[in-house]
């Protein structure tokens, strides 16, 4: 029996595992200095993956293989590979995906997967996709999002275009009309939204809320454009639906159309499909796009469309709804995603602000726009709004918004501009509860994206990332150290029978630091603080040494078999880390670069070898 204070093996264990695991720490505090490229990052960890290899091979399988064992290794190997890759599977489950970019990606293409007979399961529900060959079906898949929403959050409202089809995978959903503020109908699993305002283009005659926590599945119209015009079947199901009883008494009952203006939209629509795969909506969306012109330089407190050049301008005019809200209507409710950017035309509006403990209400004019710091930052809306009086409004909604700032050099120009001034931050921190830090990181981002023309993450991301899986925490911690384990248990076992190979520490210690510089990286900008990921990377440094004198203990007692079958379980979850997660990892940040880097890191540890 192994006596811990008088084996100066196990102090030596102890010693070389805490060695090889800070550089764990030290690549959490690298972060504080030095704000890595990914192709840097990339580089470090494909160099890293390269030397873990060549010291595996040399110190680990050679040594294992020179005494005869090669049936109790390989079989180590295979079963050691399949346990981390079942644990690694439960702590992704459990939130410890976020913590690198390769675990992320493998772990959204395991849900959509799983997903995917989900959302077959809903589309053969909807009469029009039913016939459907499995190629028609692929490319609808595809395109279709899923959405999460809470409980009373909007989905869409009235005389909004009916630019998606929403399907329910779980929740429930009540549509309401707002001409009589009673609730017309109570949708659940498999139901369909506003697909009658979908087929024929016209605009939403309900408004939908969600009633519980929901799931939806999201079909763009511009997807369903794109099969119909290559899919012979969904061509002949739509002509069928066009002529049917229930597409004229919807147009009848809800859009007034005339029996001759509906059989008129019908003929034409039908040939359109015939010859073009497209056809027009029964209904245009209002817009009133010359009164926003004249208007537009004189906004109140809102200078974004202000003096724009005259293209700019009138493409934003394109892409307005023009809304007409009855007297008690409300606009939005305090906590709700704020979606939509607010007008007034004419009318009268008060707001309700909860933060303001001093007034209860705040009336606007026409020209008054409201909702726009929420709009502006993806954030909730942190104010309630509602209709004084008859009011007229224009509306933008955000994914125009962001589509305008793509295409728009000067709109784009000037919410940057915008975003980056004081106010903002203070916004961010006192009315979207962000810490300082991530309001600083959101501006930051948001400024360089929008610089490269690509889409800003919204406010509701920060709180939505890493906290939207109440176990992440643990769980992230649960797969460092899941990685961590097999190195602890090769250092305990190459103390058995020799001493530790130059090669195999400097390999284990050239991995650990680009993985924790990776993902410490990938952390914080999820919105860990970053004493948490330092305690993270510190206590598993600890743990490393712990179990390496665990491994020492365990491997010194057994038998020469079970030695070697023991040291390839070890073996076998390391190579699968790497081949699973380090390298995958390297290649999405750096690409081609990770070939090159390998094979310095592989060389790197036979130069470490020669030394001892």
């Amino acid at each position: 029996m192994l006596s811990l204070p008088l084996d100066s093996a196990i102090y030596q264990a102890f010693s070389y595992g805490i060695i090889s695991a800070c550089s764990l720490p030290l690549g959490c505090l690298t972060i504080l200095l030095w704000k890595p490229s990914d192709r840097a990052v990339a580089f470090l960890m494909a160099f890293g993956g390269g030397a873990l290899l060549a010291a595996l091979t040399i110190d680990l399988v050679a040594s294992t293989l020179a005494r005869g064992d090669f049936y109790p290794l390989a079989a180590g190997c295979i079963i050691g590979g399949l346990i981390f890759i079942a644990l690694n599977q439960i702590v992704n489950d459990f939130g410890g995906f976020v913590r690198k970019a390769s675990t992320h990606i493998y772990h959204i293409r395991r849900l959509k997967y799983r997903r995917f007979k989900d959302i077959l399961s809903a589309l053969k529900r909807v009469d029009v996709f039913k016939q459907l060959v499995n190629t028609d079906f692929k490319s609808l898949t595809e395109e279709i999002y899923h959405w999460d929403i809470k409980q009373d959050t909007l989905i869409f409202s009235q005389g909004e275009p009916c630019d998606e089809l929403y399907i329910i995978a779980t929740g429930r959903v009540e549509l309401l009309d707002p001409e009589e503020q009673v609730a017309s109908l109570f949708l659940e699993k498999h139901d369909d939204l506003g697909w009658l305002a979908f087929i024929t283009g016209t605009p939403y005659r309900f408004t939908a809320r969600a009633i519980e926590n929901t799931s939806l599945w999201v079909l763009p119209r511009t997807t369903f454009f794109n099969l119909l015009a290559t899919s012979p079947k969904l061509i002949e199901a739509v002509q069928q639906w066009l002529k049917c009883s229930k597409v004229k008494q919807y147009l009848q009952y809800h859009h007034h159309l005339s029996d001759n203006t509906i059989n008129d939209w019908c003929h034409l629509s039908t040939q359109q499909i015939a010859q073009n795969g497209f056809y027009h909506s029964a209904v245009q969306i209002e817009q009133n796009k010359e009164g926003f012109k004249k208007i537009a330089h004189h906004i109140n407190t809102f200078d974004l469309f202000n003096n724009l050049p005259k293209n700019e301008l009138e493409t934003i005019a394109n892409h307005l709804v023009y809304k007409k809200y009855a007297k008690g209507n409300t606009f939005f409710h305090e906590g709700e995603a704020a979606d939509h950017l607010f007008i007034v035309d004419t009318g009268n509006v008060s707001i309700i602000d909860a933060f303001d403990h001093f007034s209860h209400s705040i009336n606007l004019i026409p020209n008054d726009a409201f909702g726009y710091n929420a709009f502006l930052t993806g954030g909730r809306y942190t104010m309630s709004a509602m209709a004084l009086e008859p009011t007229a409004t224009w509306v933008l909604r955000k994914k125009e918004f962001n589509y305008l700032t793509i295409i728009l050099p000067e709109l784009a120009r000037r919410y940057k501009r915008h975003i980056q001034q004081p106010e903002i931050q203070h916004y961010l921190i006192h009315r979207q509860k962000l810490s300082e830090d991530n309001a600083t990181l959101w501006i930051k981002n948001a400024v360089k994206n929008l610089t490269q023309g690509i889409e800003i993450k919204p406010v509701m991301a920060f709180h939505t990332g890493i906290h939207q899986h109440k176990g992440a925490p643990l769980g992230i911690w649960l797969g460092l150290m899941l990685d961590g384990i097999p190195e602890a248990l090769v250092i305990g076992a190459s103390l058995i029978h020799s001493n530790l190979g130059y090669s195999l520490l400097a390999g284990l210690f050239l991995s650990n630091y680009p993985e924790a510089l990776s993902s410490s990286v990938g952390m914080r900008k999820q919105g860990m603080k970053f004493s948490v990921v330092l305690f993270m990377w510190t206590s598993l440094m600890l743990i490393t040494g712990i179990l390496s004198v665990l491994g020492y203990i365990y491997f010194a007692e057994v038998g020469h078999s079970t030695f070697s079958f023991t040291e390839g379980l070890a073996a076998g979850a390391m190579l699968t880390m790497i081949a699973q997660t380090m390298l995958p990892e390297a290649y999405f940040k750096g690409g081609e670069i990770i070939g090159f880097s390998t094979l310095l890191g592989f060389l790197a540890a036979i130069f470490f070898k020669t030394l001892e």
